[in-house]
């Protein structure tokens, strides 16, 4: 009997590591490539994850499994919930995009980046 309940513990202890994962990541596409601390991102899919240090967070973006960049963010309020996911970045002379912040579906908050 203890045993039973030690595995549905494992196992709802590893649900609920997985769960509080998936909302720390969500996959945006990049339609062009942006600027981020340097760093160029071109055009693709990203997973972007995020450790929240309240309100500061610390940023990967990864695409096809490999890490292109990590930036420091912080959550900002907007007020209302996003109903898209949306980049923000600033054009600049040279044609070339900085991103500034990313809009997640859902969400209320908009990670930004710089200062």
């Amino acid at each position: 009997m203890n045993t039973r309940r030690l595995s549905l513990l494992i196992f709802v202890a590893l649900v609920l590591n997985l769960s509080a994962r998936a909302s720390n990541s969500k996959t945006v596409p990049f339609t062009a490539e942006v600027i981020l601390n340097g760093s160029k991102l071109p055009a693709g899919d990203y997973e972007i994850r995020w450790l929240s240090h309240s309100p500061e967070a610390t940023v990967t973006f990864v695409r096809a499994g490999h890490v292109m960049a990590t930036a420091m963010g912080k959550w900002v309020e907007r007020g209302a919930k996003y109903k898209a996911d949306a980049l923000v970045y600033t054009n600049n002379a040279d044609g070339s995009h900085t991103l500034l912040e990313i809009r997640f579906a859902g969400r209320s908050q908009a990670l930004v980046f710089g200062p």
